[in-house]
């Protein structure tokens, strides 16, 4: 035992050890109100020490955070921390990871799915829900990989099934065009908007968006960054994912509408950032244009569904569909194997057809 009481009646620990890398190291902590805190704080330290599957929940937490976070990209270690600090460390944390079971893991999906978070007793999504599960699955696949934990419980205990029904998110043409009209006062507005709709993008990609990355004579937006805002900061990370870097057609009034924008731009140099918005503002602006218009209330990310459904509803394929959006997900490219050549500009010429009212156009929809 290495605990011991100090004369104001508190405890502390000191140990001598051996850390994995055969270093002498000596183990110091003091200000433990009971003997039994300063025996649990000495076990689980040295348990982490030791690789040892009867860490504490509560540890191995900072021992995921430490060799995960230089791996993902800041904005995904930040999601991914709030899941896990706010709905699974609390319920865990003073669990050894080898007692976690599948029936513990069930009562806490019980638990979870009966959780509010609002102040109008809202429950989580049953979306919202698999992706808490499936952040607690992954805490203990990697200490069965790396720690040597016999079971992760939560694969045994399987995923949260929850009925759902859920419409997607987007929008018709003609409600766009509504929506449009009710915020094309403010030209910031609408010309982000624009672009949203007609070319597909992310918003951390249209705010990453430079000078550079348009070329007016080819008609092309060169996706290669995505903005966040972390911390009250504004920082530029690499896109979503390697397809995501790709260049997008935009159609000829897009063209039109941003030549005049950037006319209209005081001294922008090429890596001048072009459009200076918050994920803020443009919720408030799909507020304001949604109550004016009348239009339903989609989220932002709602308008890339809305410009894929209208692409693939106007005959593209969904391999050409993924390209042009940067889209990884096998629903939309496993479907087709058709090659991609040319592709990119007829769908341009498409949207200005639809854009511009062709009969043909508006009959396919």
């Amino acid at each position: 035992m290495a605990v011991y009481k100090e004369d104001s009646g508190n405890w502390y620990v000191s140990k001598r050890y051996i850390d994995l890398e055969g270093k002498k190291k000596r183990l110091f902590k003091r200000g433990f109100k009971t003997k039994r805190e300063a025996l649990v704080y000495e076990q689980s330290f040295m348990s982490k020490e030791k690789d040892d599957q009867t860490m504490l929940f509560d540890d191995f937490v900072e021992v995921y955070y430490e060799e995960l976070k230089n791996r993902i990209r800041l904005s995904t270690f930040i999601t991914k921390q709030n899941i896990i600090e706010k709905n699974i460390r609390p319920y865990f944390k003073d669990l050894q990871l080898s007692d976690i079971t599948p029936k513990i893991v069930m009562r806490w999906q019980n638990k979870l799915m009966n959780k509010t978070y609002s102040k109008e007793d809202k429950k989580y999504s049953p979306e919202t829900l698999k992706t808490i599960h499936s952040q607690l699955s992954a805490i203990l696949n990697h200490a069965c990989k790396y720690y040597g934990l016999k079971m992760n419980a939560a694969a045994v205990a399987g995923n949260i099934k929850v009925e759902q029904k859920k419409e997607k998110e987007f929008w018709t043409f003609e409600e766009y065009s509504k929506f449009i009209d009710a915020i094309s006062d403010k030209t910031l507005s609408y010309i982000s908007y624009e672009i949203l709709f007609w070319c597909g993008l992310r918003l951390g990609e249209l705010r990453a968006l430079t000078k550079a990355d348009i070329d007016l004579e080819a008609k092309t937006i060169n996706v290669n960054k995505s903005m966040q805002t972390i911390k009250g900061k504004n920082i530029v990370t690499d896109p979503k994912t390697s397809n995501s870097i790709r260049v997008v057609d935009m159609p000829d009034f897009i063209v039109d509408e941003l030549r005049n924008y950037m006319d209209h731009l005081y001294k922008v140099g090429d890596d001048d950032y072009l459009f200076p918005v918050s994920k803020s503002y443009m919720h408030h602006e799909m507020d304001r244009g949604c109550k004016k218009s009348g239009v339903k209330r989609i989220r932002v990310h709602g308008l890339r569904h809305s410009h894929i459904t209208m692409l693939i509803e106007n005959g593209f394929s969904a391999k050409d569909v993924g390209k042009r959006v940067g889209h990884s997900a096998e629903k939309i490219t496993y479907l087709y194997a058709h090659s991609y050549d040319e592709r990119g500009k007829q769908m341009a010429d498409k949207l200005d057809a639809i854009e511009g009212g062709d009969d043909e156009s508006k009959g396919s929809r």
